[in-house]
C-alpha cells in the first residue's frame, strides 16, 4: 500500500504538470520565430493577435563555462525589467541587468549557489552574473541559466531568435498558430510549447503495471496466509462450530479477524507513503536536475478510494479460505 501511494503521488505530479505548465516553465504556449519574415513584422504579427496575452523576444545560446569542457545553456527571454515568469522555487525572480535564475543541475554543475556570480562566455563574450534564484527546468537536465534578454551583448540578441507568445485564459494554441500562419501566409514558423508530461507518459503505464503487480503480490500473500492459519487453527474452529456457532457466523469471524490486520496494514502503508511521497519525488527531481519543487500527494479523494478498494478486495479475497472453513465437517473427536 505504501508503494501503492508514491505511484498515485507520481500521477498525481504529472497531472500537476498538465494542468499548471506554467510550474514547469511552459507559460507560454506558443513559439514563433521568424522564419521567411523579418524578426519585427513577425513581432507585430503575434501581438496583433486577439488571444496573445503577453509576447517575450527570446534567444538561445551556448556558453561555455570556467573548468567545464562542455557548454551549458543560456536562455535569455524577456526582459529585465519585464521578465518571462520562469517558475522560482527558491530565491526571487531577476530584476534587473546581470541577474540570472538557474536549474538545479547548472548550480550542481557549477558548484554554485543562490548569491554567488558566474563569469560565462557566450560567442568569446564575458557573461558575469548573479544567481538569484532557483527554477524547476526539465530541460537539458537542469542545465540552464535563464537571463533576461537585455543582459546579453547586442550581437547576440539582436535580432531575437524566437518570440515566446503567452495566451489569454481559453485561447486554443491551434487556433491562435493557424491565425498566425495565415497572416503570414506561412512564412512564420509557429510550434506549440511541448510539456514535460507528454514526454513522461509512459510512465503511467508504468504505474498501473506496478499497481497491477503490487495488487496480485499483496493478494497472493493474503490468500497463503489466511489459508495456513486457518489450517493451524483447526481446532479453534472446531470448538466454535461445537459451541453452536452456524457457518455463516463462522466465516464473519474469520473474515472480521482477516479484516482487521488488513485495515491497520492498508491504513499504516498509505500513512507512510503519503508523508514520503513529495519527498521521493522532490529528491528524484534534485538529483536528476530538474530541481525539487514539483512533487504533489495525490489527492484526499484518490487516496480514500484507494484504501477502500485494497480493503474491499482484500476481504473479497479473504472470503475464499473462511468459506471453505465454514463448510468443513467437525471431527467427532473434537465434538
Amino acid at each position: 500500500m505504501m508503494m501503492i501511494t508514491i505511484g498515485l503521488g507520481v500521477w498525481a505530479t504529472l497531472d500537476n504538470f498538465l494542468a499548471h505548465p506554467e510550474q514547469v516553465g511552459q507559460h507560454a504556449a506558443l513559439y514563433v520565430r521568424p522564419g521567411k519574415v523579418e524578426p519585427a513584422v513577425a513581432e507585430r504579427l503575434a501581438r496583433q493577435d486577439k488571444d496573445v496575452a503577453a509576447v517575450y523576444s527570446g534567444t538561445d545560446v551556448n556558453a561555455l563555462a570556467p573548468g567545464q569542457a562542455r557548454s551549458v545553456r543560456v536562455r535569455a527571454i524577456g526582459s529585465s525589467a519585464s521578465p518571462y515568469p520562469f517558475p522560482v522555487v527558491e530565491g526571487r525572480m531577476f530584476a534587473r541587468q546581470g541577474e540570472a535564475v538557474a536549474g538545479q543541475g547548472l548550480l550542481g554543475l557549477l558548484g554554485v549557489k543562490i548569491g554567488d556570480r558566474v563569469r560565462l562566455t557566450v560567442g568569446g563574450t564575458p557573461l558575469i552574473v548573479r544567481i538569484v534564484g532557483r527554477t524547476v527546468e526539465p530541460e537539458q537536465d537542469g542545465e540552464v541559466l535563464s537571463v533576461g534578454i537585455d543582459s546579453l551583448a547586442a550581437k547576440d540578441a539582436v535580432p531575437p531568435e524566437y518570440y515566446a507568445l503567452a495566451l489569454k485564459a481559453g485561447a486554443d494554441p491551434l487556433d491562435v498558430r493557424g491565425r498566425l500562419l495565415a497572416a503570414s501566409e506561412e512564412g512564420l514558423d509557429v510550434q506549440a510549447a511541448v510539456n514535460p508530461a507528454d514526454r513522461l507518459s509512459i510512465i503511467r503505464v508504468v504505474i498501473v503495471a506496478l499497481i497491477a503487480v503490487l495488487t496480485l503480490i499483496g493478494l497472493a500473500n493474503l490468500l497463503t496466509a489466511s489459508a495456513l492459519g486457518l489450517r493451524d487453527h483447526a481446532f479453534d474452529l472446531a470448538v466454535l462450530k461445537a459451541m453452536g456457532l452456524t457457518p455463516r457466523q463462522v466465516m464473519a469471524t474469520l473474515v472480521t479477524g482477516t479484516g482487521l490486520l488488513v485495515v491497520l496494514g492498508v491504513g499504516v502503508g498509505a500513512a507512510v507513503g503519503i508523508s514520503v511521497v513529495t519527498w521521493l519525488i522532490d529528491l528524484q527531481g534534485h538529483t536528476s536536475g530538474v530541481g525539487a519543487g514539483i512533487g504533489r500527494a495525490p489527492s484526499a479523494v484518490t487516496l480514500t478510494v484507494a484504501v477502500l478498494v485494497a480493503v474491499g478486495t482484500a476481504l473479497a479475497v479473504a472470503l475464499i479460505p473462511a468459506r471453505r472453513a465454514a463448510r468443513a465437517q467437525v471431527p467427532v473427536t473434537s465434538r
